[in-house]
């Protein structure tokens, strides 16, 4: 894979995150939803084990799939928002929107969930301390995975370093091409959106459930 990290909460060697998806040059990928939506990075745990009692939450680049059932696409903001409710607790107070146009409800920065005021919404998952449900990606792999479970897994690099450790902090998931977009970081190519995990060293530390490189607000 050829696109560069997308803008995160950590602080590159090219910006910030606080303009998440902006044209600003060069452009780089970056994760759908407001720049203000990202609460504060959690501390990595061990990705818990599902019991019986929990639900399972799969995210992919359509939507969630909730215990192997029909797909929830993030463009049904408000059947993602209920879902959300069901499996993580009660829908939080909305907040915005703000100057992107984005509406973010947050639960207690471990999920966040970011609606535009038209297409996809944006799912942040900030920790694995969520009660009662256990998000993951590709064959289980969730917060807490390690970077070589995660590429087994079929995640790719984002050659992105923000601490410049010379080591990528970011992975992407599920890479596909979405027609009638360009890239903004490959030129004269077609723009792709995938889910994306970033990285405390070696483990996944967060899960956006969608970013592209294309976009530009």
């Amino acid at each position: 894979m050829r696109t560069r990290a997308p803008r995160t909460l950590l602080v590159s060697a090219l910006a910030v995150f606080a303009v998440v998806a902006s044209g600003c040059a060069p452009a780089e990928p970056q994760p759908s939803g407001s720049p203000s939506a990202a609460p504060s990075s959690a501390a990595p745990s061990p990705s818990p084990s599902a019991t019986s009692s929990e639900a399972n939450a799969l995210v992919t680049v359509d939507g969630l799939s909730i215990d192997d059932g029909p797909l929830i696409a993030y463009a049904d903001h408000e059947a993602v928002l209920a879902a959300l409710g069901d499996i993580v607790g009660p829908v939080p107070a909305p907040q915005g929107p703000d100057e992107y146009g984005f509406t973010s409800y947050d639960w207690d920065g471990a999920v966040r969930l970011n609606v535009a005021e038209s297409g996809p919404a944006a799912l942040w998952i900030g920790s694995a301390d969520t009660p009662g449900v256990v998000f993951t990606v590709a064959d289980g792999i969730g917060i807490g995975a390690t970077r070589e479970e995660a590429l087994a897994a079929g995640a790719e690099e984002l050659p992105m370093d923000d601490d410049g450790d010379g080591v990528n902090d970011y992975l992407a998931v599920g890479t596909r091409e979405v027609p009638g977009t360009a890239s903004l970081v490959r030129p004269g190519e077609v723009g792709v959106e995938y889910v994306m995990l970033a990285l405390d060293g070696d483990t996944v530390s967060k899960i956006f459930g969608l970013a592209d490189d294309f976009s530009d607000l």
